[in-house]
């Protein structure tokens, strides 16, 4: 059991990729759980070629909880909303793909998401068959409904980073374990590591991300990264938003702990 638990420290994830800090979308701060789907996934890669934000370093279009609604009985495959997504996972990101742009999904660690969706706990390996069969650029594995203790963390995480390079895709794997604990081991296991809760108006930005950044910086280097959580933007159509002031503050605090760049 020690060894199986110590085998994520002697492994790595060995992509080539995350040399900067990614820079893209994520759905939760605009939608939450509510209308994630292939039309409103579709729109903001449109809004991407639209504003030219690939030009500047933005390339991944990521989808956050709430795309899964079960798994197959037989085969364990997980199995996208199709009222959702009608024509499949793929055809959306073949969709963004053919746009110059990556896509990202999500999910988490445990036995569900943080939103009661289907865990990967126990299906690493076909998990990251599926999404490579689909053509993922970026994984976000979250930490809901899954053990607290740093070994079987780091155990979990590693099995999945396992399953990724097994693959022989590369993927952007990023840990959301929403804890610092993870930054000393984080190269070891993934492309980039959450190290607070989430961030949700400026005091959550202050309290869970910033005032924490001096503690973590030294376990950043190309290839892996400190998460201080996404970027929050202002419109006051989205889920949670800031003012332009503190939009603005947070996005130059960002760029300077060279984290990842990821609107919300």
């Amino acid at each position: 059991f020690v060894a199986a638990n110590l085998a994520w420290w002697v492994s790595a994830l060995d992509n080539g990729l995350g040399r900067t800090p990614p820079m893209g979308y994520n759905t939760w701060n605009d939608f939450r759980c509510s209308n994630i789907n292939a039309s409103n996934i579709m729109r903001v890669a449109d809004a991407f070629i639209h504003y030219d934000l690939k030009r500047y370093g933005y390339k991944y279009v990521n989808i956050d909880d709430c795309w899964a609604t079960g798994r197959n009985k037989s085969t364990g495959v997980i199995i996208e909303d199709l009222q959702a997504f009608p024509k499949g996972m793929k055809a959306v990101v073949d969709y963004i793909h053919l746009r110059g742009l990556k896509f990202g999904i999500y999910t988490d660690r445990g036995t569900a998401t943080c939103e009661g969706r289907p865990g990967s706990q126990g299906f690493e390996q076909i998990d990251a068959e599926t999404y490579a069969s689909w053509g993922v650029d970026y994984l976000k594995e979250d930490s809901c409904n899954a053990p607290t203790d740093h070994a079987t963390a780091f155990h979990q995480y590693g099995l999945m980073r396992d399953a990724l390079n097994a693959t022989g895709r590369h993927i952007f794997f990023a840990l959301c374990g929403w804890s610092n604990w993870y930054a000393p081991p984080g190269k070891f296991l993934g492309n980039s590591w959450r190290y607070g809760y989430d961030v949700n108006d400026w005091n959550s930005a202050w309290g869970n991300s910033i005032s924490s950044a001096t503690s973590v910086a030294r376990f950043a280097s190309p290839g892996a990264w400190n998460d201080p959580d996404a970027l929050i933007g202002t419109s006051s159509d989205a889920a949670v938003h800031l003012t332009k002031t503190q939009s603005r503050t947070q996005f130059t605090l960002w760029a300077m702990m060279a984290a990842p760049l990821i609107i919300g």
